[in-house]
Protein backbone atom coordinates (compact mmCIF):
# COMPACT_ATOMS: atom_id res chain seq x y z
CA UNK A 1 0.00 0.00 0.00
CA UNK A 2 1.34 3.47 -0.92
CA UNK A 3 2.11 6.02 1.79
CA UNK A 4 -0.64 8.48 0.70
CA UNK A 5 -3.21 5.68 0.60
CA UNK A 6 -2.08 4.44 4.04
CA UNK A 7 -2.42 7.97 5.41
CA UNK A 8 -5.93 8.33 3.95
CA UNK A 9 -7.00 4.98 5.40
CA UNK A 10 -5.53 5.91 8.75
CA UNK A 11 -7.30 9.27 8.75
CA UNK A 12 -10.60 7.59 7.86
CA UNK A 13 -10.08 5.13 10.69
CA UNK A 14 -9.47 7.94 13.17
CA UNK A 15 -12.56 9.87 12.06
CA UNK A 16 -14.74 6.77 12.37
CA UNK A 17 -13.29 6.05 15.79
CA UNK A 18 -13.94 9.61 16.97
CA UNK A 19 -17.46 9.73 15.60
CA UNK A 20 -18.36 6.32 16.98
CA UNK A 21 -16.74 7.05 20.31
CA UNK A 22 -18.64 10.34 20.64
CA UNK A 23 -22.00 8.67 20.03
CA UNK A 24 -21.17 5.89 22.46
CA UNK A 25 -19.99 8.31 25.12
CA UNK A 26 -23.11 10.49 24.96
CA UNK A 27 -25.49 7.53 24.98
CA UNK A 28 -23.59 5.80 27.78
CA UNK A 29 -23.56 8.89 29.97
CA UNK A 30 -27.31 9.32 29.49
CA UNK A 31 -27.90 5.67 30.37
CA UNK A 32 -25.63 5.79 33.44
CA UNK A 33 -27.26 8.99 34.66
CA UNK A 34 -30.64 7.28 34.32
CA UNK A 35 -29.36 4.41 36.47
CA UNK A 36 -28.02 6.88 39.00
CA UNK A 37 -31.38 8.63 39.14
CA UNK A 38 -33.08 5.26 39.58
CA UNK A 39 -30.79 4.38 42.49
CA UNK A 40 -31.35 7.77 44.11
CA UNK A 41 -35.08 7.19 43.97
CA UNK A 42 -35.11 3.53 44.99
CA UNK A 43 -32.73 4.16 47.90
CA UNK A 44 -35.54 6.08 49.53
CA UNK A 45 -38.28 3.49 49.05
CA UNK A 46 -36.39 0.17 49.34
CA UNK A 47 -34.35 -0.61 52.46
CA UNK A 48 -30.57 -1.16 51.98
CA UNK A 49 -30.64 -4.85 52.95
CA UNK A 50 -32.72 -5.60 49.84
CA UNK A 51 -29.99 -4.09 47.68
CA UNK A 52 -27.48 -6.18 49.59
CA UNK A 53 -29.50 -9.28 48.69
CA UNK A 54 -29.56 -8.27 45.03
CA UNK A 55 -25.80 -7.68 45.13
CA UNK A 56 -25.30 -11.20 46.50
CA UNK A 57 -27.51 -12.66 43.77
CA UNK A 58 -25.63 -10.93 40.99
CA UNK A 59 -22.32 -11.90 42.59
CA UNK A 60 -23.24 -15.59 42.49
CA UNK A 61 -24.50 -15.18 38.93
CA UNK A 62 -21.21 -13.51 37.99
CA UNK A 63 -19.31 -16.52 39.33
CA UNK A 64 -21.36 -18.90 37.21
CA UNK A 65 -21.06 -16.62 34.20
CA UNK A 66 -17.30 -16.32 34.62
CA UNK A 67 -16.88 -20.09 34.82
CA UNK A 68 -18.62 -20.47 31.47
CA UNK A 69 -17.29 -17.29 29.77
CA UNK A 70 -15.53 -18.03 26.48
CA UNK A 71 -15.00 -14.53 25.07
CA UNK A 72 -17.32 -14.82 22.07
CA UNK A 73 -17.79 -11.06 21.66
CA UNK A 74 -14.04 -10.41 21.65
CA UNK A 75 -13.50 -13.27 19.22
CA UNK A 76 -16.03 -11.81 16.77
CA UNK A 77 -14.33 -8.39 16.85
CA UNK A 78 -10.78 -9.74 16.70
CA UNK A 79 -11.19 -12.40 14.03
CA UNK A 80 -10.87 -11.26 10.42
CA UNK A 81 -13.73 -13.66 9.51
CA UNK A 82 -15.83 -12.47 12.45
CA UNK A 83 -18.48 -10.83 10.25
CA UNK A 84 -19.14 -13.86 8.02
CA UNK A 85 -22.48 -15.70 8.39
CA UNK A 86 -20.66 -18.94 9.21
CA UNK A 87 -18.64 -17.43 12.07
CA UNK A 88 -21.63 -15.52 13.48
CA UNK A 89 -23.74 -18.68 13.48
CA UNK A 90 -21.10 -20.57 15.46
CA UNK A 91 -20.69 -17.64 17.87
CA UNK A 92 -24.44 -17.53 18.52
CA UNK A 93 -24.60 -21.24 19.35
CA UNK A 94 -21.66 -20.86 21.72
CA UNK A 95 -23.59 -18.16 23.58
CA UNK A 96 -26.78 -20.19 23.76
CA UNK A 97 -25.01 -23.26 25.14
CA UNK A 98 -23.32 -21.08 27.75
CA UNK A 99 -26.68 -19.67 28.86
CA UNK A 100 -28.18 -23.14 29.26
CA UNK A 101 -25.18 -24.36 31.26
CA UNK A 102 -25.43 -21.37 33.62
CA UNK A 103 -29.13 -22.03 34.13
CA UNK A 104 -28.55 -25.66 35.06
CA UNK A 105 -25.74 -24.75 37.47
CA UNK A 106 -27.87 -22.08 39.12
CA UNK A 107 -30.78 -24.47 39.70
CA UNK A 108 -28.45 -27.06 41.25
CA UNK A 109 -26.69 -24.53 43.49
CA UNK A 110 -29.59 -22.29 44.51
CA UNK A 111 -30.43 -24.23 47.68
CA UNK A 112 -26.86 -24.74 48.95
CA UNK A 113 -25.90 -21.11 48.31
CA UNK A 114 -29.01 -19.82 50.12
CA UNK A 115 -28.15 -21.98 53.14
CA UNK A 116 -24.52 -20.81 53.05
CA UNK A 117 -25.59 -17.18 53.44
CA UNK A 118 -28.64 -18.03 55.57
CA UNK A 119 -30.86 -16.12 53.13
CA UNK A 120 -33.85 -18.23 51.96
CA UNK A 121 -34.90 -15.53 49.48
CA UNK A 122 -31.53 -15.86 47.76
CA UNK A 123 -32.45 -19.37 46.59
CA UNK A 124 -35.58 -18.07 44.84
CA UNK A 125 -33.67 -15.24 43.22
CA UNK A 126 -31.05 -17.63 41.86
CA UNK A 127 -33.74 -19.58 40.04
CA UNK A 128 -34.65 -16.46 38.05
CA UNK A 129 -31.32 -14.63 37.68
CA UNK A 130 -29.76 -17.03 35.10
CA UNK A 131 -32.33 -15.86 32.56
CA UNK A 132 -30.09 -12.79 32.25
CA UNK A 133 -27.21 -14.94 30.98
CA UNK A 134 -29.55 -16.87 28.68
CA UNK A 135 -30.77 -13.67 27.01
CA UNK A 136 -27.15 -12.52 26.72
CA UNK A 137 -26.33 -15.72 24.83
CA UNK A 138 -29.35 -15.28 22.55
CA UNK A 139 -28.24 -11.79 21.54
CA UNK A 140 -27.17 -11.49 17.90
CA UNK A 141 -23.33 -11.53 17.68
CA UNK A 142 -23.55 -9.39 14.56
CA UNK A 143 -23.66 -6.41 16.95
CA UNK A 144 -20.02 -7.10 17.80
CA UNK A 145 -19.05 -7.66 14.17
CA UNK A 146 -20.27 -4.17 13.29
CA UNK A 147 -18.09 -2.69 16.02
CA UNK A 148 -15.01 -3.74 14.08
CA UNK A 149 -16.20 -1.41 11.32
CA UNK A 150 -16.99 1.36 13.83
CA UNK A 151 -20.72 1.02 13.19
CA UNK A 152 -22.17 1.55 16.66
CA UNK A 153 -25.84 2.19 16.00
CA UNK A 154 -26.78 -1.37 16.93
CA UNK A 155 -24.61 -1.23 20.05
CA UNK A 156 -26.31 1.97 21.18
CA UNK A 157 -29.81 0.58 20.79
CA UNK A 158 -29.15 -2.88 22.18
CA UNK A 159 -27.10 -1.79 25.20
CA UNK A 160 -28.04 1.74 26.16
CA UNK A 161 -31.57 1.54 24.72
CA UNK A 162 -32.37 -1.69 26.54
CA UNK A 163 -30.81 -0.31 29.74
CA UNK A 164 -33.09 2.73 29.67
CA UNK A 165 -36.15 0.51 29.17
CA UNK A 166 -35.07 -1.72 32.04
CA UNK A 167 -34.45 1.30 34.25
CA UNK A 168 -37.95 2.64 33.66
CA UNK A 169 -39.57 -0.69 34.48
CA UNK A 170 -37.44 -1.05 37.63
CA UNK A 171 -38.64 2.34 38.89
CA UNK A 172 -42.28 1.39 38.33
CA UNK A 173 -41.81 -1.99 40.03
CA UNK A 174 -39.91 -0.29 42.85
CA UNK A 175 -42.98 1.71 43.81
CA UNK A 176 -45.25 -1.31 43.45
CA UNK A 177 -43.16 -4.05 45.11
CA UNK A 178 -40.67 -2.11 47.26
CA UNK A 179 -38.35 -5.12 47.55
CA UNK A 180 -35.55 -6.97 45.79
CA UNK A 181 -37.85 -8.43 43.15
CA UNK A 182 -38.31 -5.01 41.57
CA UNK A 183 -34.57 -5.02 40.87
CA UNK A 184 -34.56 -8.60 39.61
CA UNK A 185 -37.46 -8.30 37.18
CA UNK A 186 -36.06 -5.00 35.93
CA UNK A 187 -32.74 -6.70 35.13
CA UNK A 188 -34.44 -9.61 33.35
CA UNK A 189 -36.52 -7.21 31.26
CA UNK A 190 -33.44 -5.19 30.30
CA UNK A 191 -31.60 -8.21 28.90
CA UNK A 192 -34.74 -9.46 27.16
CA UNK A 193 -34.96 -6.10 25.39
CA UNK A 194 -31.29 -6.36 24.47
CA UNK A 195 -31.90 -9.76 22.85
CA UNK A 196 -34.96 -8.59 20.90
CA UNK A 197 -33.42 -5.33 19.73
CA UNK A 198 -30.24 -7.08 18.58
CA UNK A 199 -32.16 -9.32 16.18
CA UNK A 200 -34.32 -6.47 14.94
CA UNK A 201 -31.26 -4.38 14.08
CA UNK A 202 -28.73 -7.15 13.29
CA UNK A 203 -30.56 -10.29 12.19
CA UNK A 204 -28.57 -13.42 11.40
CA UNK A 205 -29.64 -16.73 9.96
CA UNK A 206 -29.43 -19.48 12.54
CA UNK A 207 -28.35 -22.87 11.20
CA UNK A 208 -27.82 -26.20 12.91
CA UNK A 209 -24.86 -26.95 10.69
CA UNK A 210 -21.66 -25.46 12.10
CA UNK A 211 -18.78 -24.34 9.92
CA UNK A 212 -15.67 -26.32 10.91
CA UNK A 213 -13.20 -23.51 10.24
CA UNK A 214 -15.22 -21.10 12.36
CA UNK A 215 -15.48 -23.62 15.17
CA UNK A 216 -11.74 -24.16 15.04
CA UNK A 217 -10.96 -20.43 15.10
CA UNK A 218 -13.40 -19.76 17.93
CA UNK A 219 -12.12 -22.66 20.00
CA UNK A 220 -8.54 -21.50 19.49
CA UNK A 221 -9.42 -18.03 20.76
CA UNK A 222 -11.53 -19.27 23.67
CA UNK A 223 -8.74 -21.56 24.84
CA UNK A 224 -6.66 -18.45 25.29
CA UNK A 225 -9.51 -16.87 27.26
CA UNK A 226 -9.97 -19.93 29.46
CA UNK A 227 -9.70 -19.07 33.12
CA UNK A 228 -9.34 -15.32 32.56
CA UNK A 229 -12.99 -14.56 33.32
CA UNK A 230 -13.09 -16.49 36.58
CA UNK A 231 -9.87 -14.80 37.71
CA UNK A 232 -11.25 -11.40 36.75
CA UNK A 233 -14.47 -12.18 38.61
CA UNK A 234 -12.46 -12.63 41.81
CA UNK A 235 -11.61 -8.94 41.61
CA UNK A 236 -15.01 -7.64 40.52
CA UNK A 237 -17.39 -9.80 42.59
CA UNK A 238 -15.43 -11.52 45.36
CA UNK A 239 -15.77 -8.50 47.65
CA UNK A 240 -19.55 -8.82 47.66
CA UNK A 241 -19.42 -12.59 48.17
CA UNK A 242 -17.04 -12.29 51.15
CA UNK A 243 -18.74 -9.29 52.73
CA UNK A 244 -22.03 -11.20 52.62
CA UNK A 245 -20.49 -13.53 55.20
CA UNK A 246 -18.83 -10.99 57.51
CA UNK A 247 -21.07 -7.89 57.57
CA UNK A 248 -24.81 -7.30 57.87
CA UNK A 249 -27.09 -7.09 54.86
CA UNK A 250 -27.56 -3.41 55.73
CA UNK A 251 -23.81 -2.73 55.50
CA UNK A 252 -23.60 -4.74 52.30
CA UNK A 253 -26.39 -2.62 50.84
CA UNK A 254 -24.52 0.59 51.70
CA UNK A 255 -21.38 -0.83 50.12
CA UNK A 256 -23.25 -1.87 46.97
CA UNK A 257 -24.55 1.66 46.46
CA UNK A 258 -21.15 3.22 47.19
CA UNK A 259 -19.22 1.08 44.69
CA UNK A 260 -21.97 1.48 42.09
CA UNK A 261 -21.47 5.24 42.26
CA UNK A 262 -17.67 4.97 42.39
CA UNK A 263 -17.82 2.65 39.39
CA UNK A 264 -19.83 5.15 37.33
CA UNK A 265 -16.73 6.35 35.39
CA UNK A 266 -15.65 2.75 34.86
CA UNK A 267 -19.05 1.87 33.42
CA UNK A 268 -18.84 4.74 30.95
CA UNK A 269 -15.22 3.91 30.14
CA UNK A 270 -15.82 0.24 29.41
CA UNK A 271 -18.99 0.88 27.43
CA UNK A 272 -17.18 3.37 25.20
CA UNK A 273 -13.63 2.01 25.11
CA UNK A 274 -14.23 -1.71 24.61
CA UNK A 275 -16.17 -1.47 21.33
CA UNK A 276 -13.96 1.40 20.15
CA UNK A 277 -10.40 0.50 21.13
CA UNK A 278 -10.40 -3.23 20.35
CA UNK A 279 -10.97 -2.68 16.61
CA UNK A 280 -8.54 0.25 16.59
CA UNK A 281 -5.78 -1.87 18.11
CA UNK A 282 -6.70 -4.83 15.94
CA UNK A 283 -5.89 -2.73 12.88
CA UNK A 284 -2.27 -2.60 14.13
CA UNK A 285 -2.06 -6.17 15.40
CA UNK A 286 1.01 -6.84 13.26
CA UNK A 287 2.82 -3.58 14.09
CA UNK A 288 4.10 -3.52 17.68
CA UNK A 289 5.62 -0.08 17.30
CA UNK A 290 2.18 1.31 16.49
CA UNK A 291 0.70 -0.60 19.42
CA UNK A 292 3.23 0.95 21.80
CA UNK A 293 2.41 4.46 20.57
CA UNK A 294 -1.29 3.87 20.98
CA UNK A 295 -1.06 2.32 24.43
CA UNK A 296 1.09 5.17 25.73
CA UNK A 297 -1.13 7.87 24.23
CA UNK A 298 -4.32 6.24 25.52
CA UNK A 299 -2.85 5.65 28.97
CA UNK A 300 -1.80 9.26 29.25
CA UNK A 301 -5.33 10.44 28.44
CA UNK A 302 -6.86 8.00 30.93
CA UNK A 303 -4.64 9.32 33.74
CA UNK A 304 -4.99 12.94 32.64
CA UNK A 305 -8.77 13.04 32.78
CA UNK A 306 -9.33 10.24 35.28
CA UNK A 307 -7.10 11.29 38.18
CA UNK A 308 -8.68 14.74 38.74
CA UNK A 309 -12.14 13.16 38.59
CA UNK A 310 -11.28 10.41 41.07
CA UNK A 311 -9.57 12.87 43.41
CA UNK A 312 -12.64 15.10 43.49
CA UNK A 313 -15.01 12.18 44.07
CA UNK A 314 -12.86 10.78 46.87
CA UNK A 315 -12.63 14.07 48.75
CA UNK A 316 -16.32 14.87 48.48
CA UNK A 317 -17.39 11.25 49.15
CA UNK A 318 -19.33 11.67 52.41
CA UNK A 319 -21.48 14.70 51.48
CA UNK A 320 -22.02 13.25 48.00
CA UNK A 321 -23.33 9.90 49.29
CA UNK A 322 -25.57 11.59 51.86
CA UNK A 323 -26.93 13.97 49.23
CA UNK A 324 -27.67 11.31 46.61
CA UNK A 325 -28.90 8.40 48.72
CA UNK A 326 -29.67 9.69 52.20
CA UNK A 327 -27.87 10.21 55.55
CA UNK A 328 -27.12 6.50 56.31
CA UNK A 329 -25.02 6.13 53.17
CA UNK A 330 -22.39 8.54 54.44
CA UNK A 331 -21.02 5.60 56.45
CA UNK A 332 -19.62 4.16 53.24
CA UNK A 333 -17.52 7.23 52.36
CA UNK A 334 -14.11 5.66 53.07
CA UNK A 335 -14.96 2.53 51.11
CA UNK A 336 -16.17 4.76 48.29
CA UNK A 337 -12.87 6.69 48.20
CA UNK A 338 -10.78 3.52 48.16
CA UNK A 339 -12.93 2.04 45.41
CA UNK A 340 -12.44 5.24 43.35
CA UNK A 341 -8.69 4.63 43.45
CA UNK A 342 -9.25 1.00 42.44
CA UNK A 343 -11.38 2.11 39.50
CA UNK A 344 -8.65 4.49 38.30
CA UNK A 345 -6.02 1.76 38.13
CA UNK A 346 -8.51 -0.71 36.69
CA UNK A 347 -9.33 1.59 33.77
CA UNK A 348 -5.69 1.70 32.75
CA UNK A 349 -5.37 -2.07 33.02
CA UNK A 350 -8.21 -2.43 30.51
CA UNK A 351 -6.13 -0.69 27.84
CA UNK A 352 -3.30 -3.19 28.29
CA UNK A 353 -5.70 -6.14 28.18
CA UNK A 354 -7.02 -4.96 24.83
CA UNK A 355 -3.49 -5.22 23.46
CA UNK A 356 -3.56 -8.98 23.98
CA UNK A 357 -7.06 -9.26 22.54
CA UNK A 358 -6.03 -7.24 19.49
CA UNK A 359 -3.09 -9.51 18.66
CA UNK A 360 -5.23 -12.62 19.18
CA UNK A 361 -3.36 -13.82 22.27
CA UNK A 362 -5.62 -13.20 25.27
CA UNK A 363 -3.81 -15.95 27.17
CA UNK A 364 -0.95 -13.46 27.69
CA UNK A 365 -3.24 -11.68 30.14
CA UNK A 366 -3.30 -14.75 32.39
CA UNK A 367 -0.24 -13.82 34.43
CA UNK A 368 -1.76 -10.46 35.28
CA UNK A 369 -5.14 -11.87 36.23
CA UNK A 370 -3.57 -14.72 38.19
CA UNK A 371 -1.46 -12.37 40.33
CA UNK A 372 -4.46 -10.12 40.88
CA UNK A 373 -6.69 -13.03 41.87
CA UNK A 374 -4.11 -14.46 44.26
CA UNK A 375 -3.70 -11.10 46.00
CA UNK A 376 -7.47 -10.77 46.33
CA UNK A 377 -7.76 -14.28 47.80
CA UNK A 378 -4.98 -13.57 50.30
CA UNK A 379 -6.14 -10.11 51.37
CA UNK A 380 -9.91 -9.91 50.99
CA UNK A 381 -11.16 -12.01 53.89
CA UNK A 382 -8.70 -10.84 56.60
CA UNK A 383 -9.06 -7.17 55.66
CA UNK A 384 -12.86 -7.47 55.47
CA UNK A 385 -12.98 -9.03 58.93
CA UNK A 386 -10.62 -6.38 60.30
CA UNK A 387 -11.97 -3.25 58.57
CA UNK A 388 -15.38 -4.22 57.21
CA UNK A 389 -16.44 -2.67 53.91
CA UNK A 390 -13.36 -0.40 53.89
CA UNK A 391 -11.16 -3.51 54.14
CA UNK A 392 -12.81 -5.06 51.09
CA UNK A 393 -12.20 -1.97 48.98
CA UNK A 394 -8.61 -1.71 50.24
CA UNK A 395 -7.92 -5.35 49.33
CA UNK A 396 -9.12 -4.74 45.76
CA UNK A 397 -6.94 -1.65 45.45
CA UNK A 398 -3.77 -3.37 46.70
CA UNK A 399 -4.38 -6.35 44.41
CA UNK A 400 -4.89 -4.10 41.39
CA UNK A 401 -1.76 -2.04 41.99
CA UNK A 402 0.38 -5.15 42.56
CA UNK A 403 -0.88 -6.92 39.47
CA UNK A 404 -0.53 -3.78 37.34
CA UNK A 405 3.18 -3.76 38.20
CA UNK A 406 3.40 -7.30 36.85
CA UNK A 407 1.48 -6.21 33.76
CA UNK A 408 4.01 -3.49 32.95
CA UNK A 409 6.89 -5.97 32.90
CA UNK A 410 4.77 -8.33 30.82
CA UNK A 411 4.05 -5.62 28.24
CA UNK A 412 7.75 -4.83 28.03
CA UNK A 413 8.44 -8.46 27.15
CA UNK A 414 5.56 -8.83 24.67
CA UNK A 415 5.53 -5.55 22.71
CA UNK A 416 8.61 -3.76 24.04
CA UNK A 417 6.70 -1.15 26.05
CA UNK A 418 9.09 0.59 28.45
CA UNK A 419 8.09 0.72 32.12
CA UNK A 420 9.56 4.21 32.54
CA UNK A 421 7.70 5.37 29.42
CA UNK A 422 4.42 4.13 30.86
CA UNK A 423 5.01 5.70 34.29
CA UNK A 424 5.70 9.01 32.56
CA UNK A 425 2.10 9.00 31.31
CA UNK A 426 0.90 9.53 34.91
CA UNK A 427 2.76 12.80 35.44
CA UNK A 428 0.31 15.24 33.86
CA UNK A 429 -2.74 13.60 35.43
CA UNK A 430 -1.17 13.64 38.88
CA UNK A 431 -0.45 17.36 38.56
CA UNK A 432 -4.03 18.07 37.52
CA UNK A 433 -5.36 16.01 40.42
CA UNK A 434 -3.21 17.95 42.88
CA UNK A 435 -4.59 21.25 41.59
CA UNK A 436 -8.15 20.04 42.17
CA UNK A 437 -7.53 18.35 45.51
CA UNK A 438 -6.30 21.39 47.46
CA UNK A 439 -9.42 23.58 47.09
CA UNK A 440 -11.72 20.56 47.43
CA UNK A 441 -10.10 19.54 50.73
CA UNK A 442 -10.39 23.07 52.09
CA UNK A 443 -14.06 23.25 51.15
CA UNK A 444 -15.00 19.88 52.67
CA UNK A 445 -12.94 20.08 55.86
CA UNK A 446 -12.93 23.77 56.80
CA UNK A 447 -16.34 25.07 55.76
CA UNK A 448 -19.77 24.49 57.28
CA UNK A 449 -21.65 24.55 54.01
CA UNK A 450 -24.58 22.17 53.51
CA UNK A 451 -23.86 18.97 51.61
CA UNK A 452 -25.34 20.23 48.35
CA UNK A 453 -23.17 23.38 48.46
CA UNK A 454 -19.99 21.39 49.14
CA UNK A 455 -20.72 19.01 46.30
CA UNK A 456 -21.57 21.73 43.81
CA UNK A 457 -18.55 23.87 44.75
CA UNK A 458 -16.13 20.94 44.41
CA UNK A 459 -17.82 19.93 41.18
CA UNK A 460 -17.27 23.45 39.88
CA UNK A 461 -13.54 23.21 40.58
CA UNK A 462 -13.42 19.77 38.96
CA UNK A 463 -15.37 21.01 35.95
CA UNK A 464 -13.04 23.98 35.54
CA UNK A 465 -10.06 21.62 35.62
CA UNK A 466 -11.61 19.44 32.91
CA UNK A 467 -12.39 22.51 30.78
CA UNK A 468 -8.77 23.65 31.01
CA UNK A 469 -7.57 20.15 30.14
CA UNK A 470 -9.84 20.02 27.10
CA UNK A 471 -8.53 23.40 25.99
CA UNK A 472 -4.95 22.35 26.61
CA UNK A 473 -5.43 19.06 24.74
CA UNK A 474 -7.28 20.56 21.79
CA UNK A 475 -4.42 19.69 19.45
CA UNK A 476 -4.60 16.08 20.60
CA UNK A 477 -8.33 15.98 19.85
CA UNK A 478 -7.73 17.67 16.50
CA UNK A 479 -5.10 15.09 15.60
CA UNK A 480 -7.54 12.32 16.47
CA UNK A 481 -10.04 13.84 14.04
CA UNK A 482 -7.32 13.58 11.39
CA UNK A 483 -6.60 9.94 12.25
CA UNK A 484 -3.95 10.16 14.97
CA UNK A 485 -3.73 10.69 18.71
CA UNK A 486 -0.59 12.69 19.42
CA UNK A 487 0.53 14.31 22.64
CA UNK A 488 1.19 18.07 22.39
CA UNK A 489 4.50 17.39 24.13
CA UNK A 490 6.01 14.13 22.97
CA UNK A 491 8.03 13.76 26.15
CA UNK A 492 4.89 13.33 28.23
CA UNK A 493 4.44 9.79 27.09
CA UNK A 494 8.08 8.90 27.07
CA UNK A 495 8.58 8.23 23.37
CA UNK A 496 9.58 10.44 20.44
CA UNK A 497 6.26 9.91 18.69
CA UNK A 498 3.27 8.71 20.71
CA UNK A 499 0.19 8.84 18.55
CA UNK A 500 -2.80 6.86 17.39
CA UNK A 501 -2.76 6.63 13.63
Amino acid sequence: MSAPQEHRDSASLGKKALRGGTFLAVATVIERLARLGRNMLLARIIVPDQFGLMALTMSVLAVLGAITEVGVSHAVVQNKRGDTPEFLNVAWWFGVVRGVVVGILAILLAGPVARLYDEPELGKLLLVAPVVILFTGLTSPKVFALQRKFQFKATLWTNQGAALLGTMLTIVLGFLLQNVWALMWGAVFEFFCRFVLSFILCPIRIRFRLDRVSVRDLLKFTRGMAGLSILTMLVIQADTAVLGMVVSAHQLGLYAFAIALAGFPLGVFTSVIEPLIVPVLSQAQDDFEALRRRVLALSRLVWLFGLPLMATLSIVAEPLLRLLYGPPFGEAAHAFALYCAFVMVYMNSIVSFFVYVAIGKPELQRRFTLVRALLVVLLLYPLSVLLGIEGAALALLIAMVGSMAVQLFNLRRVIGLGVVSFLATIRAGAGAAACVSVPALLIVTLTHLPDWAKVLTCAAFGGACWALLLLRERRVLASLRQGSLRSPSEGRVGTPHSDLR
